[in-house]
């Protein structure tokens, strides 16, 4: 399942894998960050979301206001396997598209392009 989330965020347009802290992936779209995954089991993912989302994911078992970056919307899954596949893909493809939205216009449009 590690495998399968990690080349699913690197198949967006434009991101940037990168290691910090010798324990996490960190996912980022124009040098702005949307997703980390621990590299150790369970393998927690942290992840941007809208606030309709965040409110409504926090509530279900395993899934907390990440620890310094709830105030910006995000959620920590405590285990890949947390949510089933179809819906951990769906959050990180709304993480990838909420950071998107939010870069420069041109930025914006060239990554775009890439998607086509």
């Amino acid at each position: 399942m590690f495998d399968m989330t990690l080349n699913y965020c690197l198949a967006f347009p434009a991101v940037t894998q990168e290691e910090k802290w010798d324990e996490d992936l960190r996912f980022s779209v124009g040098e702005k960050l949307f997703c980390m995954i621990s590299k150790s089991a369970p393998h927690q993912v942290s992840l941007k979301c809208r606030l309709e989302d965040f409110h409504r994911l926090i509530s279900q078992p395993d899934i907390v206001p990440a620890p310094y970056l709830a105030r910006y919307h995000w959620v920590q899954i405590k285990a890949l396997d947390t949510l089933p596949v179809p819906l951990l893909q769906s959050l990180l493809q709304n993480a990838y598209d909420l950071v998107v939205s939010t870069l420069p216009p041109e930025e914006r449009a060239q990554i775009l392009k890439e998607r086509v």
